[in-house]
């Protein structure tokens, strides 16, 4: 295997990393904010698991939704990188 060849591979790895870890927070945020919210809201109007369920439940695509905009913003922002390597090379 080439230099170029590994250093392509260890970018990729660092950049899979930093996806990975970017969607687990964005993921737990979802849902911590899901369960708080529905908790506060079935304190107030005393409907003690409904909305927190339904809260957690429309979480699932926001988190997805997150998870894509995540993944297609990194991966631009990597093409866009090696492109003006290529550029400069």
């Amino acid at each position: 295997m080439t230099q170029s060849e590994q250093k392509g591979r260890s970018i990729l790895t660092n950049v899979l990393i930093v996806i990975i870890g970017q969607v687990g927070c964005l993921t737990l945020v979802v849902i911590l904010v899901s369960v708080l919210l529905g908790l506060w809201l079935d304190g107030v109007f005393g409907t003690k698991p409904v909305i927190t369920l339904a809260l957690l439940f429309a979480g699932i695509p926001v988190s997805v939704l997150v998870m894509l905009g995540v993944a297609r913003k990194t991966l631009a922002r990597l093409k866009e990188n090696v492109e003006k390597e290529s550029q400069t090379s």
